[in-house]
C-alpha cells in the first residue's frame, strides 16, 4: 500500500475502541489508539468532559449481556452495575488485552486528511503519521441536541442538557422540567425528586416502560428465555405486554398516552421507578412544550407551569471535528454508512460503535472487533475477499430492520441487533475469502 506499514489507527478509547483494539492486537495487527482524555472509559469516564455519568447512574442493560463472554464481570457485581463498576470493568478489559501499551492519552485528534493511499492523523500532542486504515470510535454522545424547532417566547430560567447533569444537588429546591422520554430523561426525572421542589416530565408521545426485573430476573434475560414458547412474534409481544401491565408498567394506567408503535418498535425504556413516582405525585407528566413566557412554560394541552430549570434529555449529534464533512456521504445529518460502519466512498476508514440496538455491549463488541480484523487483513493483503466486499458494499442494501422502528432522530441508527450481527458475520466471512489467516471466528 504505497509503502505504508500495515498499522491501524483507532480514534477513541471508549468500549468500542478498546474492543476493536483487542481483536486487532490478538490478530497480530499493529495498533495505535488515540484517546483525548488521560485514561480509557469514554462516556463512562466520569472525570472527563466526554463522561456522561451522574452520581446515581446504573446500567440499563444487565450484566449478563453487557459483559464480553470470554471476559465476565466480577461475580460480586450486581445484575445492573453502577457506572463506577462499569468503568472499572472497561479499564480491566483494556489492561488484560494489552490495549494500554498501544494507547496515546491526552492526544485528541485534530485532523484526519487523505494522503496517498492512507490518512494523515495529527493530534494536539504532536503526533503526525499516515495510516493505511483508520477506525473512528469517538462515540455517539458527542454534541448535545436541543429541540430542533425554535419555540416561541423566551425562558428566563436555567437551561441544562443531560450531559451537564452530575447529581441531584444542582437541582435542590428548584422546580424542574425534564424534557425527553428516553432512558436518560426518565432516569434523571426520577433522580431529581430527591432534592427538587417539584419535577415535571415532558414527552411527545406514549412509551412502553419496561421494568428492570420480571420474575426475579433482569427483564431482557426473562424475554430471551421465553424462546419459542409462542407460535408467533405477535403472540410473544402480547404476552410480554400483559405481564408488564399486571406488574404495573402500563403507562395508560397512570394517565399517560398509549404508545403509537409496537412494543419492540423503539429503543426500550428500562425504568422501574418512573411510573411509581408518577403514581405518588413525585413526578408530574406533561406533554409537548408550546412556548415560554419568562419563567412560565406553556404546554400544548393549554396548561402551564412555573419552572426554574429546564433539563433537556434530547440526545446528541455525531461529531467528527477532525474530519472534513465533505469527505463523507450523508443521509440527513448522519453519515450514510454500509452496516452503519463502512463508507461506500472510502476503502480505508471505518466507523465503529455508531448504532443503537436493544442489547448489551457484549452482544456486539466481539463481532465488531472481528469484522475490523478481517477488514484489515483483507485490505493489507489486497485479497479476493476484499474485492468482493468492496463491490458488495456499493450494491447491497442488507435488511437491518431499520424501517420497523419509529421515525425519530435517534432511530435513524437503530437496528435489529440479531439482523445486524448476522450481516456483520456474513460480510466478515466474505472479507476472509482468500486470506492466509482464514476466517476469524469466536463464541459470540
Amino acid at each position: 500500500m504505497n509503502g505504508l506499514p500495515n498499522k491501524v489507527a483507532i480514534i477513541g478509547g471508549g468500549p468500542t475502541g478498546i474492543g476493536v483494539a483487542r481483536e486487532l492486537i490478538e490478530g497480530g495487527i499493529e495498533v495505535d489508539l488515540y484517546e483525548a482524555e488521560a485514561d480509557f472509559g469514554g462516556v463512562w469516564n466520569a472525570e472527563a468532559p466526554c463522561g456522561r455519568t451522574y452520581e446515581s447512574l446504573h446500567l440499563i442493560s444487565p450484566k449478563f449481556n453487557t459483559q464480553v463472554a470470554d471476559f465476565p464481570m466480577p461475580e460480586d457485581y450486581p445484575p445492573y452495575p453502577n457506572h463506577r463498576q462499569m468503568l472499572a470493568y472497561i479499564r480491566s478489559y483494556a489492561k488484560a488485552f494489552g490495549v494500554y501499551e498501544r494507547a496515546h492519552f491526552n492526544a485528541a485528534v485534530e485532523s484526519l486528511t487523505p494522503e496517498g493511499d492512507g490518512w494523515r492523523l495529527e493530534t494536539c500532542a504532536g503526533h503526525s503519521e499516515v495510516y493505511p486504515l483508520v477506525v473512528v470510535c469517538n462515540g455517539l454522545q458527542r454534541v448535545p441536541r436541543y429541540p430542533a424547532e425554535a419555540l416561541p417566547g423566551w425562558f428566563s430560567g436555567e437551561i441544562m442538557h443531560a450531559c451537564d447533569y452530575k447529581s441531584a444537588d444542582r437541582l435542590k429546591g428548584k422546580r424542574v422540567l425534564v424534557v425527553g422520554g428516553g432512558n436518560s430523561g426518565c432516569d434523571i426525572a426520577v433522580d431529581a425528586i430527591r432534592t427538587a421542589e417539584a419535577v415535571f416530565h415532558s414527552t411527545r408521545r406514549g412509551y412502553y416502560y419496561q421494568p428492570k426485573f420480571i420474575y426475579g430476573k433482569p427483564t431482557p434475560q426473562w424475554m430471551m428465555e421465553l424462546g419459542n414458547k409462542f407460535a408467533t412474534k405477535e403472540e410473544t409481544l402480547a404476552y410480554i405486554e400483559e405481564v408488564f401491565k399486571l406488574a404495573g408498567y402500563d403507562g395508560t394506567d397512570y394517565g399517560l398516552p398509549a404508545p403509537d408503535y409496537p412494543l419492540d418498535g423503539a429503543h426500550p425504556v428500562m425504568n422501574s421507578l418512573l411510573l411509581y413516582h408518577i403514581g405518588h405525585g413525585d413526578v408530574t407528566p406533561k406533554g409537548d412544550i408550546e412556548g415560554f413566557d419568562g419563567s412560565t412554560v406553556c404546554f400544548v394541552d393549554g396548561s402551564s407551569e412555573e419552572i426554574d430549570t429546564i433539563l433537556y434529555a434530547t440526545g446528541y449529534s455525531r461529531d467528527f471535528p477532525f474530519l472534513d464533512s465533505s469527505l463523507l456521504e450523508w443521509k440527513g445529518d448522519i453519515p450514510d454508512l454500509f452496516l452503519h460502519s463502512t463508507p461506500r466512498n472510502h476503502d480505508n476508514i471505518l466507523f465503529m460503535g455508531f448504532i443503537n440496538a436493544a442489547g448489551g455491549l457484549g452482544d456486539g463488541l466481539k463481532t465488531q472487533g472481528l469484522y475490523v480484523l478481517n477488514y484489515a487483513r483483507a485490505l493489507f493483503g489486497n485479497t479476493a475477499g476484499l474485492r468482493n466486499f468492496l463491490a458488495a458494499k456499493k450494491a447491497d442494501h442488507p435488511d437491518l430492520g431499520e424501517t420497523y422502528f419509529i421515525d425519530s432522530y435517534r432511530h435513524q441508527w437503530e437496528a435489529d441487533l440479531w439482523k445486524l450481527l448476522g450481516h456483520m458475520r456474513r460480510y466478515r466471512d466474505m472479507l476472509a475469502e482468500g486470506s492466509e489467516s482464514g476466517v476469524e471466528e469466536a463464541a459470540e
